[in-house]
């Protein structure tokens, strides 16, 4: 549980650091602490993880209002 939330930390760390510009496909949505994530990227089954080789899925945080706007597998955009 310890390395879960310091994952969301350093996930919280990194959006608040950084924005990223561009288009993606939401591949997982998720309710955290009542903050809320759209996850994007190539995910293995099993372990929920970016094929690409990265050992965590791709994440940023949205507002409530764009996590009920959206549904898995729409294009989310970012300007």
């Amino acid at each position: 549980m310890h390395m879960k939330n310091f994952i969301l930390f350093l996930l919280i760390l990194f959006s608040a650091c950084q924005k990223e510009m561009g288009c993606v496909e939401i591949t997982l949505k998720e309710e955290t602490n009542g903050m809320y994530y759209f996850y994007w990227g190539a995910f293995n089954n099993f372990s929920g993880v970016s094929e690409q080789g990265a050992n965590q899925p791709f994440s940023g945080s949205v507002t409530r209002e764009e996590y009920v706007q959206y549904e898995i597998g729409d294009t989310y955009c970012v300007d």
